[in-house]
């Protein structure tokens, strides 16, 4: 059990690379293209890109034996799409609030403000019965001190903006539990694939109200697009959904808020964004948050 929880771990924190690289993308997509008509082309390209990885992988083991605590893991398309579908919506309405909330606020408020899904998770997590242990809170708190100091509030931002952040933060924590809830007893890749196909159509479908798609827009934005695609959304999510069967949910979520420490090296290390002694320290105690976190749930606490 412990070399599997070890394993999750290692795809969560790839999965919290990969999103933290994608800020830099998305960045310099944002000066080509509408956020909604961005995520229609990401997430719909994403989601075609794994049906093939689906089936590559269901031929290579024996389905029927996949159990997870006892119960069946079922692996029909039709039987997966119901909770990929409901997976789906969340994650198009996260990801539009998250995108647009950039509009109207700072990278740095956005950042600090997405953080406190950290904190919803474990509370909305107890009102549906999951337990957590003090050491969890304490690396959850530690992780959201981190992400305080990494924020710049000297900017002065939207309410609108900010209002719209704390939206996505909340909807991302319901797609968390949601997922958590769905890959012990749905194909993980399958759940992923319809997720996100549903928000690509969702996103095309909002796009074209709210928006001018052009594909013009599209091209010039063709190499953010295929990043996103390929590492931010096909394996990043994918990653997400396999780690989530063997991690606790308030765990998983703290090894993710790493994504904002990787976003920061990222934009250091691609756009020359320098990198302030606070906002080392900001990252120093996300850091430390996530060993608090590790070390209470190897210690045996939770459950």
């Amino acid at each position: 059990m412990k070399q599997k929880q070890a394993k999750a771990e290692v795809l969560l924190l790839l999965a919290a690379l990969f999103w933290g690289v994608a800020f830099v993308p998305q960045k310099i997509a944002m000066e080509h293209i509408g956020p909604l008509a961005f995520n229609a082309w990401r997430f719909f390209l994403g989601g075609l890109l794994l049906v093939p990885i689906v089936y590559w992988l269901s031929s290579r083991r024996d389905l029927k034996a996949q159990q997870s605590d006892g119960a069946i893991i079922h692996h029909s398309w039709r039987k997966c799409l119901p909770g990929g579908a409901l997976l789906g919506f969340w994650l198009f309405l996260a990801a539009a609030l998250q995108q647009a909330s950039l509009v109207y606020t700072t990278a740095g408020r956005a950042g600090f403000i997405s953080g406190f899904y950290l904190l919803l998770v474990p509370i909305i997590g107890l009102s549906l019965g999951h337990k957590t242990n003090r050491w969890t809170w304490g690396g959850v708190a530690l992780a959201l001190l981190g992400l305080y100091w990494l924020a710049d509030f000297s900017e002065q931002a939207q309410l609108i903006g900010d209002l719209m952040v704390f939206a996505s933060a909340f909807v991302f924590a319901i797609q968390v539990l949601s997922a958590d809830y769905l890959v012990h007893r749905y194909d993980a890749l399958r759940l992923a694939a319809i997720q996100f196909l549903v928000c690509g159509v969702l996103s095309a479908v909002a796009a074209l109200i709210v928006e001018q798609p052009t594909l013009q827009a599209a091209v010039d934005a063709a190499w953010p697009i295929a990043y996103m695609m390929v590492f931010s959304t096909a394996i990043a999510f994918t990653f997400q959904l396999l780690g989530q069967r063997n991690a606790a949910p308030s765990h998983a979520t703290v090894i993710m808020s790493l994504e904002s420490v990787f976003a920061v090296g990222a934009g250091w290390l691609l756009l020359n964004e320098l990198l302030s002694a606070k906002e080392l320290i900001g990252c120093g105690l996300m850091l430390a948050g996530m060993f608090v976190s590790h070390y209470g749930n190897h210690s045996g606490a939770h459950h």
